[in-house]
């Protein structure tokens, strides 16, 4: 799955985001990917893995801080065994209050720089702190305005001079639009080609560099994600749901949910309906 991320920062205070999570080995291949305007970054605390980033792909191992620049296509893979990370996301309102657009930045993806591990450490115990600790907003902005300086001095070049966002990247993210906005109708690659405006053999082998998935692939994905959500209103039969959600035939939905999700339709609506 693939989606643009709207990222809905309602504290003033503290405009970021900032969270530890696991990719599991369980799927060799990049889980869901996503783009939005504001700059991740990455710090791998445990493990290794892969980050896909605008179709190029990324090694990372314990220690790696990586930097996700704005807009760009990204997913994570682990490697042999599971691997944990942290990642900031900074709100772009907070760059620009304090004098630069990160959209007009073009970070290096992968950086090797002790000071930047440094600050990321001392964000994490900041974060950890209990929120009424005096001076605890204060010291997380101070930090988090060091680590944005650090990386427009050294690690960072003007979008025009850097790396710019594909014309491929682009019209894979248009491919995208029109997937989620169409799963419940019938329509082909030729369609979604001729929307786009290029040829389908090219977007078919676009869409494939930066998302992982074939164009079939991905649309009964997207269409299987869907179903997973109608499929606990009992109210619905399994017939409808694979209809409402651009399944021909009852066999083929069956088929393709028990491929995505290892259950066929009627046992994945009795263990969760069961719960």
């Amino acid at each position: 799955m693939s989606h643009y991320e709207n990222h809905n920062l309602e504290d003033r205070e503290l405009p970021f985001i900032y969270k530890e999570r696991a990719v599991r080995p369980t799927d060799r291949s990049f889980g869901s990917s996503n783009w939005h305007e504001n700059i991740e970054i990455l710090y791998i605390v445990a493990g290794s893995g892969a980050i896909s980033n605008n179709g190029h792909t990324i090694s990372v191992s314990q220690g790696d801080v990586a930097v996700i620049n704005a807009n760009h296509l990204h997913a994570l893979a682990a490697g042999e065994r599971e691997m944990r990370y942290r990642y900031l996301i900074v709100d772009r309102s907070f760059c620009l209050a304090n004098g630069f657009d990160s959209t007009a930045v073009s970070f290096d993806t992968l950086i090797n720089d002790k000071h930047l591990r440094s600050l990321m450490e001392e964000l994490h115990k900041a974060y950890e702190l209990p929120e009424e600790t005096p001076f605890r907003t204060l010291r997380i902005r101070s930090l988090v305005l060091d680590l944005m300086l650090l990386l427009c001095r050294n690690h960072g070049s003007s979008a025009e001079q850097g790396e710019r966002t594909e014309r491929s990247v682009t019209y894979t993210k248009q491919a995208i639009a029109y997937i989620r906005a169409s799963y419940d109708k019938d329509f082909s690659l030729d369609d979604v080609a001729a929307f786009v405006g290029v040829n389908k053999c090219y977007l078919s082998r676009e869409f494939h560099k930066y998302t992982g998935y074939t164009f079939v692939d991905y649309v009964n994905r997207t269409r299987c994600s869907m179903a997973q959500q109608l499929l606990l209103d009992a109210r619905l039969s399994i017939h409808e749901v694979g209809k409402r959600c651009g399944f021909e035939t009852r066999s083929y939905f069956a088929r393709s949910f028990r491929r995505y999700t290892g259950m066929r339709p009627g046992e994945y609506r009795d263990a969760f309906l069961n719960k």
